[in-house]
């Protein structure tokens, strides 16, 4: 093994993923898993969607955290007004 890599297996969705990783990111690795894990289980409540669902709508509002964060300063306030309100609807619909 690489000096400084480290094993890991990830549980997402049920499935494991075992990967090397620098082992200073491992604590990132698993809090990435574990919220993903989260998502995933919000959009279990509804019923008719499946799994390839469930993961997507957890795809799409991780990456739309991670745009408005990363973007905050070079969008303008509307543009990051529209996220979080794409954000919401997300939630809204869950609720439902």
């Amino acid at each position: 093994m690489v000096e400084g890599k480290i094993k890991i297996t990830l549980t997402i969705a049920g499935k494991s993923y075992p990967m090397t990783i620098d082992a200073a990111n491992e604590e990132l690795y698993r809090e990435a898993a574990k919220r993903l894990n989260e998502q995933i289980a919000d959009f279990a409540r509804i019923p008719k969607f499946d799994m390839q669902d469930r993961l997507a709508l957890a795809a799409l509002r991780s990456s739309i955290l991670a745009l408005s964060s990363e973007h905050h300063s070079s969008l303008g306030d509307e543009d990051v007004d529209d996220l979080y309100a794409i954000e919401e609807r997300i939630r809204k619909y869950i609720k439902a």
